[in-house]
């Protein structure tokens, strides 16, 4: 097998939030922003996410809850600076050893406002399929992050 080395993805967004009501919105409201259309469950099968949690602390899981009760890791924090900075696996429906990581750095712009920039980053943990994950993840941290985060923290509550 012959692999091409990716890059990380990074995006970046700026939110009228400091950084940590940011940082709180993305950790404890994530279930309000993330767009249920890119989760793991499938609405053919009757299944629903009702609920998706990021346990913040080291450790932590990061999972969704189904309307059958069963729940579907999503990865695990391995770093948190609360207000600052959030490190975590991404298993993107893959087994841990094939996850990649995600950060979340929460940078003060003035007193009202914050940059929140996401890295995802070791692509080459997913093999053969890294080159079409990374260029779904490109697009996809679009709707999700840019998209879903930014308008929740723009114009939800204060």
């Amino acid at each position: 097998m012959n692999y091409v080395k990716l890059g990380p993805i990074v995006k970046s967004v700026d939110v009228k939030r400091t950084r940590d009501e940011a940082f709180a919105i993305f950790v404890n409201d994530i279930a309000r922003w993330w767009p249920l259309a890119h989760t793991r469950a499938k609405d053919s099968t009757g299944e629903k996410t009702v609920a998706i949690v990021i346990e913040a602390k080291v450790g932590g899981r990061i999972y969704e809850t189904l309307n059958t009760g069963e729940t579907r890791d999503w990865g695990e924090v391995l770093h948190i600076e609360i207000g600052r900075r959030l490190v975590m696996s991404f298993q993107m429906g893959r087994p841990k050893a094939a996850s990649g990581d995600v950060e979340i750095l929460f940078e003060p712009l003035d007193a009202h406002s914050c940059r929140v920039v996401l890295t995802h980053s070791h692509w080459e943990r997913l093999g053969d399929q890294a080159a079409a994950m990374h260029a779904a993840f490109d697009r996809g941290w679009d709707d999700v992050f840019l998209g879903g985060f930014a308008s929740f923290a723009d114009i939800g509550p204060h």
